[in-house]
């Protein structure tokens, strides 16, 4: 794999981790030896079955349409958190489901969940993995992540993740298969997500980080 962009904003990066600081507890491996950093342009994060764990890369691969494509035209330092079968992996914890990965800027914080080895365009198929994803990823946000980081302070203070970063949730399906918002009962999902979790879910292969 290339090696990525060096760090250009590392105490941006810091800063960041601290929200999630808490999560060295959630399982065999912490923050600080999971986590990793780039500021290129583009930024391809998979699934890696291998691996068995998110992870990324600076330069286009293969099987680019199984990807979530971070594109940062500024050069922002984006820390990518692989959280399932990673940092996140406590019997106590990972009940009731872990999103993949978590995609962490001064501003912003992405959840993702890869369901890119859904093969069948079949329709009840599709909407019933939008829901299992949808499952994992407010379970890793609500009762993990927030939660946790209100355990960490800064100035005194609790962190109140919701209150410093714009948040929001990616479900990723093969670009191939072309699933997205536009299909009625997926939209349905978004919107019924946004009345209850008042953040946006996505079903999108890529954002754009400014």
């Amino acid at each position: 794999m290339p090696r990525l962009s060096q760090d250009r904003n590392l105490p941006v990066a810091i800063t960041n981790l601290r929200l999630c600081s808490a999560l060295q507890y959630c399982g065999a491996l912490g923050v600080a030896n999971a986590f990793d950093k780039s500021s290129a342009e583009y930024l391809y994060i998979y699934d890696d079955s291998k691996l068995g764990y998110t992870d990324w890369t600076d330069v286009a691969p293969e099987f680019v349409s199984k990807c979530f494509v971070a594109t940062n035209p500024n050069n922002n330092t984006i820390v990518l958190l692989p959280l399932d079968h990673r940092i996140l992996t406590g019997k106590s914890v990972v009940a009731g489901g872990v999103c993949d990965g978590m995609l962490l800027t001064e501003k912003e914080m992405c959840l993702i969940e890869f369901k890119a080895n859904v093969t069948s365009s079949n329709y009840q198929t599709i909407v019933q993995r939008a829901n299992d994803a949808i499952d994992q990823l407010w379970h890793t946000f609500d009762d993990i992540i927030k939660p946790k980081c209100t355990t960490q302070s800064i100035a005194g203070q609790p962190i109140d993740v919701e209150q410093m970063l714009s948040i929001d949730f990616y479900v990723v399906y093969d670009k191939d298969l072309e699933v997205t918002g536009a299909n009625s009962e997926l939209m349905d999902l978004q919107t019924q997500f946004l009345t209850d979790k008042s953040h946006p879910l996505y079903f999108d292969n890529g954002k754009t980080f400014l």
